[in-house]
């Protein structure tokens, strides 16, 4: 599939968290879910955005204080099928509804204690 704009393991990262979450995310909620730094989040949605795959929107209710404001982005029909498609392509499925796309377990930290005592 041709696309725009170069899709890296991040931009796959960001379109997963988006398809997974089915609502409106802000750039810090994306950011956390995706596991980036936001200084990897923003370009990425501006270039989705500039795509047409998202359209954006500042909060209109004022802010907690001493918080900005958020911008709230949203796949678009276009951009969800477009994001759809990639991840298929690239990921081989799509993720699991309201989960974070790279949910992983980890190992627990108890098994390192253990060892170092023996």
């Amino acid at each position: 599939m041709r696309t725009p704009f170069r899709i890296t393991a991040a931009t796959l990262d960001v379109l997963e968290t988006f398809l997974a979450s089915r609502e409106e995310l802000h750039g810090f909620a994306v950011a956390r879910t995706a596991g980036k730094p936001t200084g990897s989040i923003y370009p990425i949605l501006g270039r989705l955005e500039q795509a047409g795959w998202l359209t954006s929107h500042w909060e209109t209710d004022n802010p907690t204080e001493g918080r900005p404001r958020r911008r709230f982005y949203t796949l678009t029909p276009d951009g969800t099928a477009q994001a759809r498609a990639v991840v298929i392509e690239r990921r081989g499925k799509l993720p699991s509804p309201n989960l974070p796309p790279s949910t992983k377990p980890r190992p627990a930290f108890g098994f390192l204690t253990r060892w170092a005592g023996a």
